[in-house]
C-alpha cells in the first residue's frame, strides 16, 4: 500500500508561495510516475500522499487485477469513483489516480472542481519500458503492451490535456519532475490568488 502520512514526514520543505487550500491530483497513463513522483512531491510540500488504487484495494479487499478479472472494468470504475470522492474530501494532500480515473466524466468533474489536476505527460517509449518491469497492469494483458499504450494515449491524451497543469516526465530524475511541478504550481496559485483578490475587490466596491 502506498500511503505516506503527514506525521511520518521529517523536515518538510514547503517551497510554495501560497498554502494549498485543496488537494493536488496527479493524472496520466500507467507508468508515468504518479506514485513515485507523488510521494516525493508530498514530502516536499509536507502533506500526505494517497494512491487511489491502493485505497480501492483496501476497500474491496482485492487487488486491482482481481477486481478487473472478477467484476470487470465498469465495477472497478464505480468503486474508483466512490473512493476518489472520499479521498478528495479530506485535508489538502497529493492524490495519485489510476490511469483511467480522469476518463470517467463524473470523476473528472469532481477532480477538476475540488483539486488541482496535474497531468504527468510521458513519451510512449518510456511508458513501455517502465510498465514492462511489472506484470500488474490488467489493461496490458490483452495484447501487445506497446500497441495498447499507444491506443490508450491516442484516446486519453486529449482528455488529460484538460488538466490545470501539464508537466513532462521522462527518463530524467524524479526530483526534477517534482521541481517542475512546484514551479508550475507557484504560477497557477499566483493566478488563482490574483483572481480571488480581483473578485474581493469588486465585491468591496459594490458594498
Amino acid at each position: 500500500m502506498k500511503r505516506i502520512k503527514k506525521n511520518s514526514i521529517k523536515s518538510p520543505a514547503n517551497r510554495l508561495r501560497y498554502p494549498l487550500t485543496k488537494s493536488i491530483s496527479l493524472i496520466g497513463l500507467m507508468g508515468s510516475g504518479k506514485t513515485t513522483v507523488g510521494i516525493r512531491l508530498a514530502r516536499k510540500l509536507g502533506v500526505a500522499f494517497v494512491d487511489s488504487d491502493a485505497e480501492i484495494e483496501i476497500a474491496a479487499d482485492h487487488t486491482v487485477s482481481e477486481i478487473f478479472e472478477k467484476y470487470g472494468e465498469e465495477d472497478f470504475r464505480n468503486g474508483e469513483r466512490k473512493v476518489i470522492t472520499r479521498l478528495i474530501s479530506d485535508r489538502p494532500g497529493v492524490l495519485g489516480t489510476g490511469g483511467g480515473a480522469f476518463m470517467d466524466r463524473e470523476t473528472r468533474k469532481r477532480l477538476k472542481e475540488q483539486t488541482i489536476t496535474i497531468w504527468l505527460k510521458a513519451d510512449i517509449n518510456h511508458l513501455v519500458e517502465r510498465t514492462a518491469r511489472r506484470d500488474t497492469r490488467p489493461l496490458l494483458r490483452a495484447g501487445n503492451p506497446e500497441k495498447i499504450l499507444r491506443n490508450l494515449a491516442k484516446k486519453r491524451y486529449p482528455v488529460y490535456g484538460r488538466a490545470a497543469i501539464t508537466v513532462e516526465t521522462g527518463a530524467g530524475p524524479h526530483d526534477k519532475v517534482v521541481n517542475d511541478i512546484i514551479w508550475k504550481l507557484n504560477q497557477y496559485l499566483a493566478k488563482e490568488k490574483k483572481k480571488q483578490d480581483n473578485a474581493e475587490s469588486k465585491n468591496n466596491r459594490r458594498s
